[in-house]
């Protein structure tokens, strides 16, 4: 796992500068990087019902809260999800390879942080997601996140083209309620 303390780039760069879609969303938080970021990492997205819900939706399953304690690295173990880089206070950026139009999601359990950069893997797709942080003030910050997918083959490329065409509005009003939640929760928790 990559880990820096200053960037003139994103992270998600080095993990996924090709990709054949993206989305990308941003929050103003009036709070210092420093809490919004640990906000971030504390965080558990499964309290959130919309979260829950659209879980819910695409697997068939009832999606219950995680209750699993920790932060949000101990959270992402036995996922598919793997922390790909965390740049303290300024990003952290998040893998997952699979087969994202099934409903399972049908993703690779065993891809590590190393094997992510060349994992190419035919009739699959990978993905990046960052959550990006830049002060803005000295009590402020934008918060952003960034999801890339790149997929491998003309039938993965196909095939993930239509689930996005249905699943990318939905994905997009989860990325914004989670901004929203830790922009809240960031508020919440400023002292200074």
């Amino acid at each position: 796992m990559a880990n820096t303390t200053s960037r003139n780039r994103p992270q998600i760069d080095e993990f996924l500068p090709n990709h054949h879609f993206s989305a990308r969303y941003e929050i103003h938080v009036k709070a210092p990087a420093s809490v919004v970021y640990r906000t971030l990492l504390g965080s558990d997205f499964s309290e959130l019902w919309l979260v829950r819900l659209l879980l819910t939706i695409r697997t068939g399953r009832r999606q219950a809260r995680n209750r699993m304690p920790g932060d949000l690295r101990q959270r992402l173990q036995a996922t598919g999800f793997v922390m790909l880089a965390e740049a303290p206070d300024e990003e952290v950026v998040i893998g997952v390879a699979g087969r994202f139009w099934r409903p399972d999601g049908g993703r690779c359990g065993q891809l590590t942080a190393e094997d992510f950069p060349g994992f190419s893997r035919r009739g699959y797709a990978k993905a990046a997601w960052n959550f990006d942080l830049r002060p803005d003030s000295s009590k402020g910050t934008v918060l952003a996140t960034e999801t890339r997918i790149q997929c491998f083959g003309p039938a993965a490329l196909w095939k993930f083209r239509l689930y996005w065409i249905l699943v990318g509005p939905f994905s997009g009003f989860m990325r914004k309620a989670i901004l929203k939640y830790v922009k809240t929760k960031a508020e919440s928790n400023d002292t200074g």
